[in-house]
């Protein structure tokens, strides 16, 4: 949720998350259902770590075969670090760094929020 709000506010990019086994039980079920949209504008970025469960492996690897050709790409980004949380800590800076970089390729400042900041101001005065 955290790479997803980042790419959000950041790179002022759309972005979704889901957790495994939830993607399996319905989101899957919207992905390539719309052909040539989700191949050239959606990318499937998996955050993996050495602590997965092993049948949590196994739906990456089968989720991966039912929707990459659905897709534009699927990144795979394995956390490093010794231990659970280096691993976690990994993912997440790796995310503020990779928001940060895609608002740069995109010419976009990652510092102002002007929809936020429009946001708040009009509920401010009403």
């Amino acid at each position: 949720m955290r790479w997803k709000a980042d790419m959000n506010e950041n790179a002022k990019a759309p972005a979704f998350w889901n957790t495994y086994p939830e993607l399996n039980h319905n989101e899957i079920c919207g992905w390539g259902q719309h052909g040539d949209v989700t191949r050239q504008l959606i990318s499937l970025v998996e955050l993996r770590h050495g602590f997965e469960h092993p049948q949590v492996a196994r739906r990456f690897t089968i989720t991966r075969e039912i929707i990459e050709e659905a897709v534009h790409q699927v990144i795979n980004v394995e956390a490093e670090g010794e231990g659970r949380l280096a691993q976690l800590l990994d993912l997440m800076y790796l995310g503020d760094w990779v928001s940060c970089y895609l608002a740069l390729a995109h010419e976009v400042d990652p510092g102002p929020i002007d929809a936020i900041a429009t946001l708040k101001e009009r509920l401010a005065t009403g």
